[in-house]
């Protein structure tokens, strides 16, 4: 006998088209800001005002299991943010940093910590379909931008550029394919096709994938990122490796550690290579263009040193730095999040966030999910980390809660919606 597929219950329905404007509004608003004695970005006031929204529904509909559930996440996820402010509060001090540096530092962290609450809270509200309801919102905000660059060039004029764009593998951007360019938000789209991808078993049979997964891409393609594509490619190969390795077998997280474990190491040999004039040779030796990251990390060579005595400068100060930069330097950040990472926090700080990030998140995931969600949550920390080696995804707020969402959501899939606020 064919199953009926239920309709959404009314409420739900009611409280989706409360939660996914507020969602589409965070992802939209990128970096306009609200003027409150100090600029806060709007996308930490709808952040807020989702995760207040969520607490409201909690009081009203309880699900303590559900709500403990996401709580230990919750803490989980944030830990690393808490680890750098932690770190960075005796940084501040020994460095007589200014207040300026200081509050940078402390909202870099606040906006990733608040949209993961605001993550938790949509999983709260709707379960599984939180993540759909989150993935919509990244694609409502992304194709609002991308449907003004077409109206604006054409629909046949984009059409060739982003042919182009892709043929070229982001060699060629043309002026339409730039207009619809959002750096942040496609990296979080490319966590959001990395999501869909490894999962294709569990949320394939939903008939919101296929959908999700062409417009996904569509948008991921429409601002390509070389660093991405790579970096998502990577992540599909570690994940069938860490398939092939585990055979799914509880007792074999070990080569979640081990595969931790070399990415740590292979971080902070990065930086080694950075200070070793990896950036030069590629330059001069290969002839590879770099895009100005062979000046900018020659400039910042005088702010840090390797090894155990370089306690760090606090977190903030790289951002804040290059934010007073003259127009010189070209896009006012270092294009490196894991060298802004150590200098940042230092080498002591640098291992202790890594360790938080990286192997304490994979293995509890897995204990909590099973070895298959620990080896996910692996591969989007990966993510994470391949695109810091060019990029500021690290300080993104919109990819740490991506990755947090998706890893926070592998607890709901293949779950029932029922009971509490669902």
């Amino acid at each position: 006998m064919k199953k009926v597929r239920q309709r959404p219950a009314p409420d739900k329905a009611a409280l989706a088209a409360v939660f996914f404007p507020l969602a589409a509004a965070m992802y939209y608003f990128d970096e306009q800001s609200l003027h409150l004695g100090i600029d806060v970005l709007y996308k930490m006031i709808f952040a807020a005002l989702i995760a207040a929204l969520s607490f409201a529904v909690f009081l009203v509909k309880t699900d303590l299991e559900r709500a403990g559930a996401l709580g230990k996440y919750f803490f989980l996820l944030v830990l690393p943010h808490l680890m750098a402010l932690l770190v960075s509060i005796p940084l501040w001090g020994l460095n007589a940093s200014p207040l300026a540096t200081v509050r940078r530092g402390v909202f870099a962290q606040l906006y990733c910590i608040a949209i993961i609450l605001a993550g938790a809270g949509l999983l709260y509200v709707f379960g599984e379909a939180g993540l759909w309801l989150n993935l919509a919102a990244m694609l409502a905000a992304n194709l609002i931008t991308l449907v003004g660059a077409v109206r604006a060039s054409g629909i046949r004029q984009y059409a060739r550029e982003l042919g182009r764009l892709v043929a070229t593998f982001g060699g060629e951007i043309g002026p339409a394919i730039g207009k619809a360019e959002i750096n942040e938000l496609t990296f979080a789209l490319g966590l959001g096709l990395l999501f869909l991808l490894l999962t294709w078993k569990e949320a394939g049979s939903s008939r919101l994938f296929w959908p999700a997964l062409v417009l996904t891409a569509f948008c991921f393609l429409s601002g390509f990122k070389r660093i991405g594509a790579f970096a998502i490619a990577v992540c599909l190969l570690a994940g069938l490796a860490l398939r092939a390795l585990t055979g799914g077998r509880e007792n074999r997280r070990g080569w979640l550690l081990l595969f931790a474990a070399a990415v740590m190491l292979a971080a902070f040999a990065y930086v080694c290579l950075v200070r070793a004039g990896i950036f030069e040779f590629l330059e001069r030796r290969l002839q590879i263009h770099t895009m100005g990251r062979q000046a900018l990390s020659a400039f910042i060579e005088d702010y840090y040193s390797i090894g155990p005595d370089f306690l760090g400068r606090g977190a903030g100060f790289v951002s804040r730095l290059f934010s007073d930069l003259p127009g010189k330097y070209g896009p006012r950040a270092l294009h490196n999040d894991i060298l802004v990472l150590y200098i940042d926090l230092g080498f002591w700080g640098f291992w202790l966030w890594l360790l938080a990030f990286l192997p304490v998140r994979a293995w509890m995931v897995a204990k909590w999910q099973g070895i298959r969600g620990g080896c996910r949550c692996f591969c989007y920390c990966l993510f994470i980390f391949l695109t810091a080696l060019t990029d500021n995804t690290i300080y993104y707020v919109y990819v740490m809660g991506a990755a947090a969402l998706f890893t926070m959501g592998g607890h709901f899939q293949g779950k029932t919606a029922e009971g509490g606020a669902a």
